[in-house]
């Protein structure tokens, strides 16, 4: 038999002593000295319901051992060694009430009492740090602060519900949201990778479902590389990259995201492998290529200090970047054109400079995911869209973000003949 708590259809001010329900139950009145057998033997007869109690006093001697209320006075649905041992004892069954409240429900128990449909209650949310973040349908708003209230009793480590009230800014990757229940406090802290993050979440972008992207393209990053991160964020690919062994040059738009990095570079004592940047895209990309080339040039390669007093410093011996990242999905395409004959600009000759691998996150609506990212690529690249077979490139899957929108990572090899070519 499945409890469900009473049914308070309608309610918008939670009231937790309305969801209390008295179960009668079925008790053993069984000797101390065999609480323990009774227990450990009949687990499916025994009764288990969450915070609940399933062994209550009687006197000194005896206790009431609570059973599965499917389970009777005559005992016809116990399992047949119930039945035998307590013919065996004479143990006496007899009724007990029980008092199962608020406390012993789901989230998803009661959000189906209260909302007009029992059949879906919106449970889910993205956890960041204290934060639940929800992302309610417009047919529960006017449910949305008891649904928050009810999250929050029912999420041990949350302390503050939000609800997402707009879709995101382009710009600077942040949005609107609503408190729905706790008290604000909108700095946040996660650990992910190995690394710690702390921002403000309402002025900065960050999404714990792209975890497994974000280790994913780091793994790719080997030991004494460099990587130009040019919409950084608050740093779930620098900081990782950087402990990894290479040198990271980050760079983010957004004021809050660049003080959130640099405040991420210090928790996490990658300031000797991390350069944090705050400027637009296009120009960070040029001005960060030619100003690596020139200290290459002057100083030779780099040397990471090592994060340990038993590791080596690690040489950095590419005269330009490894890998380029640009994490925008909305528009990070078109900033492939700031690569045009971005290697003719810095002087060095085609053997010189090493060509980087740049990866570049997008959102598709089409049913040809792969060939549509590959001729927006062309496109911004100045190939022509017929040339998309051609380039050095893969695409990778991330996740679904819409039921028509997913998200996807290229990566390809910066070609040569754009590199170089004469804008």
């Amino acid at each position: 038999m499945a409890l469900r708590p009473p049914v308070r259809r309608g309610m918008k001010e939670l009231d937790r002593s309305a969801f209390t329900l008295v179960l009668p139950v079925v008790g053993l009145r069984v000797p101390v000295k065999s609480i323990g057998q009774v227990k450990s033997s009949f687990p499916e007869d025994v009764l288990k319901l969450p915070r609940m109690r399933n062994v209550v006093d009687d006197s000194p001697t005896h206790k009431l051992v609570l059973l599965n209320p499917q389970i009777g006075l005559d005992l016809e649905k116990a399992s047949e060694r119930l039945k035998a041992l307590v013919r065996e004892h004479d143990w006496q069954p007899q009724m007990h009430d029980i008092q199962v409240g608020y406390e012993a429900w789901t989230a998803d128990d009661i959000l189906k009492a209260i909302l007009p449909s029992s059949s879906q209650a919106p449970t889910s949310y993205e956890q960041i740090g204290h934060i639940a973040h929800m992302n309610l349908r417009e047919e529960f708003w006017e449910y949305k602060k008891i649904i928050g209230q009810v999250i929050l009793d029912k999420s041990p480590t949350v302390t503050m519900v939000v609800n997402k009230l707009d879709t995101i800014d382009s710009t600077f990757r942040n949005f609107k949201m609503e408190v729905l229940a706790g008290q604000p406090q909108f700095v946040a802290q996660v650990r992910e990778n190995d690394c710690v993050f702390r921002f403000d979440y309402s002025k900065v972008y960050w999404n714990s479902r792209l975890h497994p992207e974000h280790e994913r393209l780091v793994k790719k990053f080997t030991e004494g590389q460099s990587v130009c991160d040019v919409m950084a964020g608050v740093g779930p690919f620098a900081m990782p990259a950087a402990k990894r062994g290479t040198l990271v040059w980050a760079n983010d738009l957004n004021p809050s995201s660049y003080e959130a990095l640099c405040d991420n570079i210090q928790l996490n004592k990658v300031k000797d492998r991390v350069r944090p940047f705050n400027m637009d895209g296009r120009e960070f990309i040029r001005k960060a290529f030619m100003d690596y080339h020139e200290l290459y040039k002057q100083s030779g390669p780099q040397q990471l200090p090592p994060l340990k007093p038993s590791q080596k410093p690690i040489p950095v011996a590419s005269p330009s970047f490894d890998h380029v990242v640009m994490n925008l999905p909305a528009i990070a395409l078109e900033f492939l054109d700031a690569f045009r004959g971005l290697f003719a600009c810095m002087g060095g000759g085609s053997t010189e400079l090493n060509l980087p691998t740049i990866h570049v996150h997008c959102f598709t609506k089409s049913e040809e995911p792969e060939k549509d990212i590959l001729v927006r690529a062309c496109r911004a690249l100045g190939l022509a869209e017929d040339k998309h077979e051609e380039l050095d490139a893969q695409v990778f899957y991330v996740r679904k973000v819409a039921p028509n929108k997913d998200m996807y990572c290229l990566s390809l090899k910066l070609p040569q003949s754009v590199a170089y070519s004469k804008v």
